[in-house]
């Protein structure tokens, strides 16, 4: 936890291919790969050669960069070193925080802009080659972690979380806000995954955006944008059966099902946070998230890693009760010796605002049916749920009928 901090300022794009400030993140597009020709340099096709979408199969790319690793691991160490220091009092792990911040947001030589207008880039021809995509928002979702920890040291009183630095540490925020409201990006983005199609972008979006208005002091606002997404988009993203249409229909559908699950999971807890029972909400079909991990659980995961699925299980224990203990019996069986691991000291009952009304769900699916369409499809023809990745109603539909 006091390791030196990650900066964006080491991104290893060749200068001749990127030409950037070296403070402006890069992370690459997970989803594609190059298609050169055999007699081509591979530097070549940085600029030449259009990629190739693979759906769920990660770009070669992203193992040039420190970007993607640099936000996450600075996000992990914030909460982290936060708790550490809720639990010793010890100023090193406060300190520890300072100095993450300081590096990777405040100090002009190694700070991250305000900014992700080259995230998750796509090299080739043209001008997609040249910035980013509105995929690329998601690489900063840490940002809930980040204002998590730093709310904490606020809420601690501690010396070491100065006023000067969270007055700093609030600029930048503001200055990110205006990117996202304002650059062509951040207009793509807030109009695509929020309104123009179901998946985890859009839910990982309003997380990112709720907790940037928690950590402004802006309450209400952050409570609309929960209220918002949970009375609309939220309202397709759940079959009655617990599936995940949007998330199903994709190469890896048992990861993107955890993946979305760890979003709508982060902002029931946001809802905590501002009042609001969230967990209690239920999509068109009678589901909530409850509903969804359930699901998860029953269906077979071929090669893909169930362990995923570990933490958003406590989490549903916790919120909603495991009076038959069928959440323990599926962590003992696929969590190993889980009650060590970060995500059981996260998910214990004390930490979540439970409501006497919230009851663990019973399977009652009275032969619903869907007759129409996802209202993101109110429009006809295909949405884009990923760069370069479409799906058509009849793609979805009969995953709402499983």
């Amino acid at each position: 936890m006091a390791s030196s901090p990650n900066t964006v300022t080491g991104i290893g794009y060749d200068k001749k291919s990127s030409g950037r400030n070296p403070h402006g993140t890069k992370t690459a597009g997970a989803s594609c790969t190059p298609s050169p020709s055999t007699s081509m340099a591979p530097s070549a096709t940085w600029t030449t050669c259009p990629y190739v979408v693979k759906d769920g199969v990660v770009n070669p790319d992203v193992r040039t960069l420190n970007g993607p690793m640099a936000i996450n691991s600075v996000s992990q160490a914030v909460v982290q070193n936060a708790i550490a220091y809720v639990l010793t009092q010890s100023t090193t792990y406060s300190q520890n925080i300072a100095r993450f911040i300081d590096t990777f947001f405040l100090d002009l030589a190694t700070r991250m802009n305000p900014s992700i207008d080259f995230g998750q880039i796509v090299r080739g021809p043209g001008q997609k080659g040249r910035s980013g995509t509105f995929t690329g928002i998601l690489d900063l979702s840490g940002m809930v972690k980040i204002v998590n920890g730093i709310m904490i040291l606020r809420g601690l009183g501690t010396a070491d979380w100065s006023s000067a630095r969270d007055d700093s540490m609030s600029h930048w925020i503001s200055q990110y806000i205006a990117w996202l409201k304002d650059s062509s990006i951040g207009r793509i983005t807030a109009s695509r995954p929020k309104y123009d199609n179901t998946s985890n972008h859009g839910t990982f979006y309003v997380a990112q955006e709720a907790a940037v208005q928690l950590f402004t002091g802006n309450r209400d606002g952050a409570a609309s944008t929960l209220e918002n997404f949970f009375g609309s988009i939220f309202r397709d993203q759940i079959a009655a059966s617990g599936e995940q249409p949007f998330e199903a229909v994709r190469t890896r559908p048992f990861h993107y099902r955890c993946f979305n699950l760890e979003a709508l999971i982060i902002n029931a807890k946001l809802g905590d946070e501002v009042g609001l029972d969230l967990w209690s909400s239920k999509s068109k079909y009678g589901a909530t998230i409850q509903t969804a991990v359930d699901f998860a659980m029953s269906v077979k995961v071929g090669n893909e890693d169930i362990t995923e699925l570990a933490p958003h299980v406590a989490a549903v224990a916790a919120a909603y009760g495991d009076s038959k203990g069928k959440y323990a019996a599926f962590l003992g069986r696929v969590g190993g010796d889980y009650r060590s691991k970060a995500f059981w000291l996260y998910d214990q009952p004390e930490a979540f605002s439970r409501k006497e009304k919230r009851a663990e769900r019973t399977e009652n699916r009275d032969g619903m049916e869907v007759i129409e369409c996802p209202d993101v499809f109110s429009g006809g023809g295909e949405i884009e749920i990923d760069d370069g990745v479409f799906v058509t109603c009849s793609d979805v539909l009969p995953l709402y009928n499983w």
